[in-house]
């Protein structure tokens, strides 16, 4: 064999055969990226089982956490009932969180655009568009607008502080041993400062402004961050808080839905009850309630609030209450 030939065989199998290892290690990539995007589409299956036993149900509130071995991200994109198109309307516009879940090997490894999205449609998941951790802190708590709609459960990994705690919310926390919220003194310079009735060097301000059938200001108000004002009642003060101002007000859109078609049920177990001999007043109130809901949203729910409350006394009164 030529020098010339014998060059030429050596360069020729090294061009092939780094073209073989390449081969080799973008089919390696490719089949590691496929295991890595089955693996995170079960962990955000595994999120909508995980927060099941969460739900406060006949409770005040209920507490857990998620655990990952490895940093992990997790997207909440919801939708309400008039964003999804026609071949997604399986829920009659109940709306839905899509939840998808990416992870990470390393600090400095580059986010991968994650597994497939799981559609939670049952649930109301508080939390910011996109969040990241390995350990998430989920609480829940009941909505009642003025029955019971459903319950409220708030997702983050993030270190809060709450300052100037009204005693309720104070109780609240404590009772439920939220690891990630301290109160007033906070030892964590990195947590997000949450002041109530407003203060100096505050990320988020919560201002109260329930002033009859409260049992506290801060039961209606509204929470400030950064740009966005996002009103609430009750316990949507956390939604208002841990969650990003378009997550927020998607959920109150599909509770307020959701209350509506409940309400139009009650009216229906109202006819039940008048025919039967124990009859309800509340008829023509839940007709107008549910008018009152269709299309409302979180800017609503103060003037929505004073309806709730007027036909929860009312109920209340009634000797064969409707709930």
């Amino acid at each position: 064999m030529k020098k010339g030939q014998f060059n030429f065989v050596w360069i020729f199998a090294l061009v092939a055969g780094g073209a073989i290892l390449a081969l080799a290690i973008y089919g390696a990539t490719q089949a590691g990226d496929t295991m890595r995007f089955q693996s995170d589409t079960e962990v955000a299956k595994s999120i909508s089982i995980i927060t099941d036993p969460l739900q406060a149900g006949f409770a005040d509130g209920s507490f857990g956490r998620i655990s990952f071995r490895q940093e992990t991200r997790i997207n909440n994109i919801c939708f309400d009932g008039s964003q999804l198109d026609s071949e997604d309307r399986t829920g009659q516009g109940f709306g839905k969180n899509d939840i998808s879940v990416a992870t990470r090997s390393d600090i400095g490894e580059e986010w991968k655009s994650g597994g497939g999205a799981t559609s939670i449609r049952n649930k109301y998941i508080f939390s910011p568009e996109v969040s990241s951790g390995k350990d998430y802190y989920v609480f829940s708590k009941p909505f009642n607008f003025p029955y019971e709609v459903s319950d409220l459960i708030f997702l983050t990994s993030d270190d809060y502080c709450f300052v100037n705690v009204p005693e309720d919310v104070g109780d609240e926390i404590v009772g439920l041993n939220i690891p990630n919220i301290e109160i007033d003194n906070c030892s964590n310079s990195d947590a997000v400062r949450v002041c109530f009735g407003g203060g100096s060097g505050c990320d988020v301000i919560v201002y109260g402004s329930c002033m009859s059938g409260c049992d506290s200001v801060f039961d209606e108000g509204t929470v400030v961050k950064g740009r966005d004002d996002l009103k609430y009642v009750g316990g949507l003060m956390y939604g208002a808080i841990f969650s990003d101002a378009d997550v927020y007000d998607c959920n109150v859109k599909r509770l307020m839905y959701r209350a509506g078609k409940i309400a139009e049920e009650f009216g229906s177990k109202a006819d039940l009850m008048d025919s039967r001999g124990c009859g309800s007043d509340l008829g023509g109130d839940l007709n107008v309630w549910s008018g009152m809901l269709t299309g409302a949203g979180s800017e609503d729910l103060m003037s929505l609030r004073v309806a709730a409350e007027s036909m929860d006394k009312k109920n209340n009164r009634e000797l064969c209450g409707l709930w």
